[in-house]
């Protein structure tokens, strides 16, 4: 039996952050749709960051970003 589909906006670092409507049902199953790595990267559902594995519902605001690194000094 096939899932109910979930349909979210996403912004992610390396298309520009031009929002685009996705379907997908993880974080981590948008990222392989966009061919992004998660490695240094942050996921934010929302205004809360996630894992990748988080469970996405229809209409959740979706974003990729870079995670800033401190530096070693």
């Amino acid at each position: 039996m096939a899932e109910p589909t979930t349909t979210v906006t996403v912004i992610s670092y390396h298309n520009g952050g031009m929002p685009r409507e996705m379907q997908g049902s993880t974080p981590a199953e948008l990222a392989t749709q966009l061919d992004l790595s998660l490695n240094g990267v942050q996921i934010h559902v929302d205004s809360s960051e996630v894992p990748a594995s988080h469970t996405l519902a229809n209409g959740n605001f979706v974003s990729f970003q870079k995670s800033k690194v401190a530096s070693g000094k």
